[in-house]
């Protein structure tokens, strides 16, 4: 492909200001050159450049994942996946599978078990595990990535300390094989992690990479290191150049010298103040309704959360938190709050990840403080049963799940990400779900969904004057569709083929042939 190029004929979605329209695009060196029509493209025309014909398809500006795990996605991508998986037999079936081709000793890793969609709602046991393989450690990582399963061998090989927060101990007193948060991310995620060459991890991050463009994504914001994966910030940092993508590096640790050492911007991403809702560690106001005595749980005191936010706001780094429900909501928001009094910063774009079930009061506080929202909207059709969820938290508590249209109504941007590997990579997926919210006040426009991760996703990461729209000077990263997400029935969204992915000019000829061919 030449370094410039004529795309016309076709719907062209700039997500402007305006939301301008337009028919024609000129690309040159990369970069938008010129947007507008046929007409407005006569100079490039006939100076001979060579045009691509559009045939009427629409062009958006490349999506952009605003909320994403590169190193944990590599990892789901090279192990077992139990999406959709039902009963526990065939967790059994596809560990002996794997375990009958593996080395004796190579640990057989599975990802993606929800175990409410399973018949036996709950996480396999050791025991249970064990009558498959003895000769290889076992992990089966629960969908939400808060809690997994264990074989003996596993445990034996990671040591975990008796007393660990979060093991499940059965009637003898002895572990289950099941470890919950904050255990399962302090000690036996980092630990598996830190056995993986650097060499396969990076294989494993350039496929994840490539399974993202494949969705039409042309930036991912890349949560890395902490305790998910100690030194994966580094390796992000040294390989840059090897990966197909712009990323966006969010180093996920609570150490402010290491990240401005690193010549880093931004702190945070999934420092987990809760726990997840699936796994009924997610922190409260009131307990689960379902659960009584069991409010959630906060991973740090108050004094320390004001604390690190503090000391990272008064360093000039943008900081993002995990936070899904109401009490962590409150600790870090009211945390961000003290920090913004205390140091005034106009445009600090501090973000709540997740910030799946706030209070109205909340919502309004961040609107006021210019504190952005990182959400997920994918969760509904893969996580949320909203049957389920009526039943944990009451009618009242789950009118403001994930509410949309009421954050923008109050001023917050909300940027849009998938989680992956919890959900996997597709903003056509999540863009279908803002728009199709199971609480209809709470829905949002196709134009509204596409802007999360597009425009407002750039924003989120001080990159609005670079990407997520298509206008002069900015980068060419566009995805063309089939069809226009605006205009088609909301319930076809997610199934409009992406034909090709344009990252910085330069076409990615792997194309996707359907909305699922490349789910993770």
């Amino acid at each position: 492909m030449n370094d410039r190029y004529l795309l016309l004929n076709g719907t062209i979605l700039t997500m402007d200001d305006k939301d301008s329209r337009h028919t024609a695009v000129a690309v040159e060196n990369g970069r938008i050159r010129s947007v507008g029509s046929t007409s407005d493209m006569a100079a490039f025309m006939d100076e001979k450049w060579p045009v691509i014909d559009l045939e009427g398809h629409t062009v958006l500006p490349g999506f952009i994942d605003s909320h994403q795990h590169l190193g944990l996605t590599g990892q789901v991508l090279n192990g077992i996946d139990f999406l959709n998986t039902r009963t526990l037999d065939t967790v059994y079936e596809k560990v002996g599978a794997v375990a009958a081709q593996a080395k004796p000793g190579a640990w057989i890793l599975g990802y993606t078990l929800n175990d409410f969609g399973l018949k036996e709602k709950r996480l396999p046991l050791k025991e249970e595990l064990d009558a498959v393989c003895t000769d290889n450690p076992i992990m089966v990582v629960h969908s939400s990535w808060h809690m997994c399963a264990l074989n003996s061998t596993a445990l034996d090989i990671l040591n975990l300390p008796p007393d660990l927060p979060g093991m499940d101990l059965g009637d003898d007193g002895k572990p289950t094989g099941v470890v919950r948060d904050p255990g399962a991310v302090t000690h036996v995620f980092p630990a598996v992690s830190s056995l993986t060459p650097e060499d396969v991890k990076m294989a494993s991050f350039r496929k994840a990479c490539e399974a993202a463009i494949r969705q039409g994504i042309t930036t991912l914001h890349c949560l890395e290191g902490g305790e998910f994966g100690p030194g994966d910030t580094q390796m992000v940092i040294r390989n840059t150049d090897q990966l197909p993508v712009h990323t966006v590096l969010w180093n996920q640790v609570m150490d402010i010298e290491e990240t401005v050492d690193l010549d880093l911007t931004r702190i945070g991403g999934c420092i987990c103040a809760d726990g997840a809702i699936d796994a009924y560690t997610a922190a409260l106001f009131e307990p689960y309704l379902d659960q009584p005595g069991n409010c959630g749980t906060l991973n740090f005191s108050q004094e320390v959360m004001d604390d690190f936010i503090l000391r990272a706001h008064k360093q000039g780094l943008q900081v993002a938190i995990h936070c899904e429900t109401d009490a962590a909501i409150e600790q870090v928001l009211s945390a961000m709050e003290k920090a913004l009094a205390a140091h005034p910063r106009d445009d600090h774009r501090h973000r709540i990840e997740h910030c799946e079930i706030p209070t109205r009061d909340q919502v309004e506080r961040m609107g006021r403080a210019g504190i952005l929202a990182g959400m997920q909207p994918a969760f509904f059709p893969y996580l949320v049963d909203m049957d389920d969820y009526e039943l944990r938290f009451g009618k009242e508590r789950l009118r403001w799940i994930h509410p949309y249209r009421t954050m923008r109504e109050e001023g917050v941007v909300m940027c849009g990400g998938s989680d992956c590997p919890v959900t996997p990579h597709g903003p056509l997926t999540g863009i279908q779900a803002a728009v199709l919210h199971p609480i209809e006040e709470e829905r949002l426009t196709p134009t509204e969904a596409i802007r999360m991760f597009t425009i407002d996703a750039a924003y989120s990461a001080f990159e609005e004057k670079e990407r997520g729209s298509i206008e002069p000077g900015k980068y060419a990263d566009l995805v063309i569709l089939a069809h226009d997400p605006t205009t088609v029935a909301p319930e076809a969204i997610r199934d409009i083929k992406i034909i090709k992915t344009i990252v910085e000019g330069k076409p990615v000829e792997d194309v996707r042939d359907g909305p699922d061919s490349n789910a993770n």
